[in-house]
């Protein structure tokens, strides 16, 4: 098998007929949605970019409703996420019990494997990002609210990263999936919401712990006592103070810390070195690696790359 590309199509409506051209381009681009055209003449381009299922799409439109039943969901099987960034005007979005007006500054975050609904009577712009289901924690993006919080810092940094996809010219397909993974972690990170900060020791023995877990997750001789022993207190005092905190245990903390590194390593369409990736990244060996990621993303390596780039291109 050949590197996935990087690819890029540019769009604009047919004049003989638009609103044909523009569904026909929907389902290419997004999969299946209805459409409910509210003037007499409309118009809309796109300019798209992909790299395998890692695509964004800046997009222009007249006035229009867009409606994806569950008979479109069906007929698709599509599981994936949508990240949508608004450059221009005010939409109406909904799906399941919660609803949204979207402005510019103001990011959503949806499922497309479940029915919408999204409306606007003026002329829009947006990105929309394509999320792929196993490059994100589901649990996370199960319980994500359908707007992220503007207020958050990281979001911004999302929305900036996000932006420069299409901003930026001379892609080449590494390039650009490196660029596209960084916006997919600090999407992770949004979906994230921080534990409550507390106040006293425990506190802050837990926030000690969860740096010091980040900072040597990448060394394979690092376990949970190492961290106990490095804060000067008991391992069971250790899941206490973690447990406090509502972090999952340390254990469980160093796997998901290495397993995400090395998924995020592995999410470019660059060439990759299993095994080195692995060491690096603090499994013991490249069996324990895998058995790791298939218990966190329900498939292998190499199955991942293969769904995402059409490659399973690995040293």
């Amino acid at each position: 098998m050949t590197d996935a590309e990087y690819q890029k199509e540019t769009f604009s409506t047919d004049d003989d007929d638009p609103a044909a051209s523009w569904h026909e381009y929907l389902h290419h681009r997004q999969g299946s949605v209805g459409l409910r055209f509210r003037a007499d003449e409309f118009s809309s381009k796109a300019f798209a970019q992909n790299v395998g299922q890692f695509q964004i799409v800046e997009f222009t439109s007249t006035s229009l409703d867009y409606q994806r039943s569950q008979r479109n969901v069906r007929n698709d099987g599509d599981n994936s996420y949508r990240l949508l960034v608004p450059l221009q005007g005010h939409f109406e979005f909904e799906q399941g019990d919660s609803r949204e007006i979207f402005h510019p500054g103001k990011i959503g975050f949806f499922h497309w494997g479940r029915p919408l609904w999204m409306t606007h009577d003026e002329t829009i712009s947006a990105l929309i990002m394509t999320v792929p289901e196993k490059s994100i924690d589901l649990a996370r993006a199960a319980a994500a609210p359908l707007a992220l919080d503007e207020k958050r810092p990281l979001v911004h940094a999302l929305e900036t990263q996000v932006r420069l996809l299409v901003e930026a010219k001379g892609w080449t397909a590494a390039d650009f999936s490196v660029a596209f993974s960084s916006a997919l972690a600090l999407l992770d990170g949004a979906l994230n919401p921080s534990p409550a900060i507390k106040f006293g020791k425990r506190a802050t023995d837990a926030e000690r712990a969860r740096r010091l877990i980040e900072d040597h997750a990448n060394d394979p001789r690092v376990t949970p006592e190492t961290i106990a022993a490095m804060l000067g207190i008991g391992e069971r005092t250790l899941y206490k103070v973690l447990k406090s905190a509502e972090y999952p245990s340390p254990g469980a903390m160093l796997r998901a810390i290495r397993v995400e590194r090395a998924h995020r390593r592995l999410s470019t369409a660059l060439p990759v070195d299993m095994d080195r990736i692995a060491f690096e990244e603090g499994f013991p060996s490249t069996r324990r690696f895998r058995e790791a990621y298939r218990e966190r993303y329900g498939q292998t390596p190499a199955q991942m790359r293969e769904q995402l780039f059409g490659t399973s291109t690995a040293g």
